[in-house]
């Protein structure tokens, strides 16, 4: 019994030990041995004005709006709700029901789940971040609401460890509330907060590209069509002609001239005396340097956006496979950013269903995008499904691993 007690003592501490804390710290944020700014800044010292900015490019620039376009459409692949561990049939039917009634009441009403979710991936792929805000009812017993956030107006404060988020608003910084406020940065840098957007590397290559078609514009303008050169020799003085009189014949043979061409219709010609010649200038400068130059400009802003040529019309290979992995590299991207509208979703939907009268746990399934070639996706993946059953009945895997394996859960 001694050594008993004297185990127990040995492994009961006499104090409870602090926390865990790690011992790494996140990202200094001093500038030029001064103390810390009150909100954690942007990844590279970005200013927060270049937020709006990126809002203006993503309206104004044609290519970014398509970009940012393709993106959204790209993502918006649709999703399936399954209900697993369902306390009773009626809990189960109960739960779609209140599953169902989110998805209008969110977003205000406006386009519900659907309205949502498109505002969400606009926000994503303009700043590199979305925020969405959980609304209680008064009774604090399920969701009201779900309403987006404008991410380029959250900033976040480091306190007692946290991230503590703030909105700006009309120069005041109003405190969100953590456990009810969703906020997803994309490509995170570190410990840092805020994602980085995808419009932060073109900036300059855009307005090379506006310059660009800007003199492009200028140059067609004058060398794109041919043009009538009228050249008038006025001749010698005539005797007794005062240089007064000389310059004012002079200067009224040239209106009447002028007169005449600017009234000349398509089909009528032009009759002078042999001191006026007139000439044809035809454009004939090259364009096709202009062309090449804005090619090259555009893909860099095509690459900057994260996207392929081929998705954006522009297809410089000969070969459906060039076309075809492109499309399957966007297509992971798309499954990546998926992921988080997923997990997003389905803390949503449980919280919805964690005060519903009975038992039952939502669990949300990402659509993807079709192949280019549905047969042979279909083919492929009825090999798996084989694979995967011959293992189970081998033994090898049992079938929940099986299942698994398969991605359809255990």
């Amino acid at each position: 019994m001694f050594d008993w007690l004297r185990r127990r003592k040995r492994t009961t501490p006499a104090h409870p030990s602090p926390p865990a804390r790690p011992l790494s710290q996140p990202e200094d944020q001093r500038r030029g041995g001064l103390n810390a700014p009150e909100f954690a800044p942007l990844p590279n010292e970005t200013p927060f004005f270049m937020l709006p900015v990126y809002r203006f490019l993503r309206d104004a620039i044609p290519d970014i709006s398509d970009a940012v376009w393709t993106w959204k459409r790209l993502c918006q692949t649709g999703y399936e709700v399954t209900l697993t561990d369902a306390s009773s049939q009626l809990a189960k039917h109960r739960a779609r029901g209140l599953i169902d009634s989110l998805d209008e009441r969110v977003n205000s009403g406006d386009r519900g789940m659907e309205g949502l979710l498109d505002i969400f991936y606009t926000s994503l792929f303009t700043y590199g971040a979305a925020a969405l805000e959980i609304v209680l009812t008064p009774s604090r017993e399920s969701i009201h609401d779900v309403v987006p956030v404008d991410a380029w107006t959250v900033r976040f404060k480091r306190e007692h460890g946290v991230l503590q988020p703030y909105q700006l608003h009309q120069g005041e910084a109003i405190r969100l509330p953590r456990e009810r406020f969703i906020y997803v940065g994309l490509d995170r840098d570190g410990t840092n907060p805020y994602g980085r957007s995808m419009l932060r590397s073109i900036p300059f290559v855009v307005k090379i590209q506006q310059r660009l078609i800007e003199d492009m514009a200028k140059a067609t303008h004058n060398a794109g069509w041919s043009k009538l050169h009228v050249q008038y020799e006025p001749g010698e003085q005539q005797r007794g002609e005062s240089p007064d009189a000389y310059q004012q014949r002079i200067a009224g043979n040239f209106d009447a001239l002028q007169q005449q061409l600017n009234g000349l219709e398509a089909d009528q010609n032009l009759v002078t005396y042999d001191n006026v010649q007139v000439s044809v200038l035809r454009g004939d400068q090259r364009s096709q340097i202009f062309y090449e130059n804005h090619k090259a400009i555009e893909e860099q802003v095509i690459t900057g956006m994260h996207l392929m040529p081929i998705l954006l019309g522009r297809n410089y290979g000969t070969t459906e496979t060039y076309g075809t992995a492109q499309f399957e590299i966007v297509n992971r991207h798309v499954e990546a950013v998926n992921r988080s509208v997923q997990r997003i979703l389905d803390r949503l939907y449980n919280f919805e269903l964690a005060l519903m009268w009975g038992q039952a746990r939502a669990r949300v399934r990402m659509r993807s995008n079709r192949t280019v070639d549905v047969l042979k996706d279909a083919t492929a993946r009825g090999r798996e499904i084989a694979n995967a059953v011959r293992l189970r009945d081998e033994q090898f895997l049992s079938h929940d691993d099986a299942a698994a394996e398969l991605g359809l859960g255990r």
